[in-house]
């Protein structure tokens, strides 16, 4: 399965071989353990500043994840089973969560992703079993002075693997940027050239609602709507349902193609900003074209 630039996209072409190269060598799965968060980051490309508190349900994700492990070919298929949100750890039965996916997903790369500021009061049960299901522990050290070497020596003590997430720039200790979204609601962008700009389509693809999203816009984007009042409409053909699959061969054709939901992306305007707590002004995420200070 191949995908091509978009026709007449020449200014493309750069993007176009960086993405192809993205979508051969990475898939995700994204997993919102919760969809809210206790960090109000500006700007947070899986909306939890806008988001109400909603806890992933442990029956309809056991129920999801038996569905997904019957594909045929999907062992190995995922780069990383990357558990989320939101902040995960605000879910009052996250170890449950983990179990479930290792017991569902048991050879799949498993990575539970954190802010860290609750790392500290997290009992026994919570470090067991990341060590016994195998789980690394992936902790974001935000520019909000907390000692984030001390957390991980904290979960080194308790046997746990863990790695700081790399900021937009690749700085591995200080997660002093983000990306930006640009999201046109009018959705008069061009699906193809938006796909081919896209940083997320197709390699950071997301549970949810037991189907499978191309990106976090696409799956997680009703709090915006209900926010700011704004309609991105997904179409049926945003998602792959999880009744409906039979074998990664559908998901792979999924991944490399642009969807209807692309057309709310301005992704010739994405931008790299500083960190800064949401003010939950609209232009965090819409139709930002001012404000960036570090072009991509």
């Amino acid at each position: 399965m191949t995908i091509s630039p978009p026709e007449g996209a020449l200014p493309y072409r750069v993007r176009f071989d960086w993405r192809l190269a993205q979508l051969n060598t990475r898939r995700y799965l994204d997993i919102h353990v919760v969809d809210h968060c206790n960090l109000r980051c500006a700007g947070c490309l899986h909306f939890a500043p806008l988001a109400q508190k909603r806890f992933l349900d442990l029956e309809e994700y056991d129920r999801d994840l038996e569905m997904l492990a019957a594909v045929d070919g999907i062992e190995g298929y995922f780069s990383c089973i990357c558990l989320m949100g939101g902040e995960p750890l605000l879910h009052p039965q996250v170890d449950e969560i983990v179990r479930i996916t290792r017991k569902r997903l048991e050879h799949e790369p498993i990575m539970l992703s954190t802010n860290g500021l609750l790392l500290k009061r997290m009992g026994d049960a919570f470090w067991e079993t990341l060590v016994e299901c195998d789980v690394e522990l992936s902790i974001s050290p935000y520019p909000i002075g907390v000692d984030y070497r001390g957390l991980v020596e904290l979960a080194g003590s308790k046997g746990v693997r863990t790695g700081f997430s790399a900021d937009r720039t690749g700085v591995d200790g200080g997660k002093e940027h983000f990306l930006r979204l640009a999201l046109d609601p009018a959705g008069e962008q061009d699906p193809a050239a938006s796909f081919t700009a896209c940083p997320f389509g197709g390699v950071n693809l997301q549970l949810a609602r037991s189907a499978i999203w191309p990106c976090q816009v696409a799956a997680h984007h009703p709090p915006l709507e209900q926010h700011f009042g704004c309609h991105l409409r997904d179409c049926p053909e945003d998602s792959l349902l999880l009744a409906s699959l039979d074998s990664v061969d559908q998901i792979e054709g999924f991944r490399r193609a642009a969807h209807p939901m692309c057309r709310y992306c301005a992704n010739d305007k994405l931008t790299v900003v500083g960190w800064e707590r949401s003010s939950f002004d609209p232009g965090e995420w819409i139709a930002c074209s001012e404000g960036g200070n570090v072009p991509l």
